[in-house]
């Protein structure tokens, strides 16, 4: 007689909740048979399972399922991350900041490490000129964009410390095109004279170059359609510079 599975615990249904909707969020989109190919989690009948809570995941492919989505166990499943970090604790190995929201796991073997992290889109617009502000809540990217790794790793950031925007406006162009993707370090608010920032001017969000002359601070624009206005403290608040950029309007372009 073949033995029934064992009905799923409430926690566990929870994780799978989780886990269905950081797979169908996931850029690029995969099939569950090449993710569980390409992560060695097993055959596509296999990551179903986990995924419809069929299966309860353990820690071997909560950390394979955290890999490719580039995102903390803890993301996925609490608990796990919480015995993930017991068992570190009587080990001494590291398993990462799993208690901050937006940091990557920490590991010594790159096979384990996401190629790539996600990090926070907000749900507004920044306009790249002075004319408005605009709240979209609607991301194709499910509200996280995904840069990678080394890229972080090279430059010594951190995702809990930026912000993804999107672009509106054509103010920045031929720089950025509306549609395009700006990467905020808000942790980097520091004006540099030609940096490129987020900042909030008279009540209003923009992306502008600073300029610094005649002792006073400047936004300036690529465009030489725009004109360039002084960013005093009182009016002129540094949101985070502008880290990367993401084409994503390439009609524009071409």
């Amino acid at each position: 007689m073949k033995k029934e599975p064992k009905a799923l615990e409430n926690w566990q249904i929870e994780d799978a909740q989780r886990l269905k909707s950081l797979f169908d969020a996931r850029e690029p989109k995969i099939s569950q048979a090449e993710f569980g190919a390409k992560f060695e989690i097993g055959s596509q009948g296999m990551v179903w399972q986990y995924v419809a809570a069929r299966r309860p995941l353990n820690i071997k492919a909560a950390t394979a399922f955290a890999r490719g989505l580039g995102v903390n166990v803890e993301e996925i499943s609490p608990t796990i991350a919480e015995e993930i970090a017991a068992a570190a604790s009587h080990t001494g190995a590291s398993v990462g900041a799993q208690g901050v929201p937006g940091a990557s796991p920490v590991t010594d073997d790159e096979e384990m490490a996401p190629v790539m992290v996600r990090i926070r889109m907000v749900p507004e617009h920044l306009r790249a000129g002075i004319t408005g502000f605009e709240a979209d809540h609607t991301f194709e990217d499910g509200g996280h964009l995904h840069v990678p790794r080394q890229w972080l790793e090279e430059n010594d950031l951190t995702p809990n410390a930026l912000l993804a925007i999107k672009i509106k406006g054509d103010s920045m162009v031929p720089m950025m095109y509306e549609g395009d993707i700006a990467v905020v370090n808000v942790k980097d608010k520091n004006r540099v004279n030609g940096g490129v920032f987020a900042l909030n001017y008279k009540g209003e969000s923009v992306v502008k170059r600073l300029k610094y002359e005649r002792r006073e601070w400047y936004l300036t624009s690529e465009n030489p359609e725009f004109h360039q206005e002084p960013c005093r403290t009182s009016d002129c608040n540094v949101v985070g510079r502008v880290v990367r950029f993401e084409p994503r309007n390439f009609k524009d372009r071409l």
